[in-house]
């Protein structure tokens, strides 16, 4: 199959993939806010997003902190089942998790539930 057609059919996800290939990564962990924010005061990461019938969305590693500030922080949640969606800004939230493999930049998964 193209990759650059695949789209998130479930979550949690099991793979990671860009339009070009199939990432070489599995998850390590999943990570509360706190426990991202700490990774972020370290290095930067490249951020994932996936959200049902959608493709998975880059973020690039130099606009990890903009997007984080901006788009992402409000959004992660400290839980992984029973989410209270009305708790969110906009009535999403974001599961965080940490992958890890044959990468060059530690990649922070965020899977989106709406």
């Amino acid at each position: 199959m193209d990759n650059s057609l695949k789209i998130v059919s479930k979550i949690p996800i099991i793979e990671l993939w860009s339009a070009e290939e199939l990432i070489e990564a599995k998850r390590e962990r999943y990570l509360t806010k706190d426990e991202l924010t700490e990774i972020l005061k370290k290095y930067p990461v490249e951020f994932v997003i996936a959200s049902l019938g959608e493709n998975l969305k880059w973020i690039p590693v130099n606009k990890c902190f903009e997007n984080w500030r901006s788009k992402i922080k409000d959004h992660v949640t400290n839980k992984n089942d029973r989410i209270n969606l009305e708790e969110f800004p906009k009535e999403f939230a974001y599961i965080a998790s940490e992958w890890s493999g044959n990468i060059q930049t530690p990649i922070i998964l965020l899977e989106k539930y709406h």
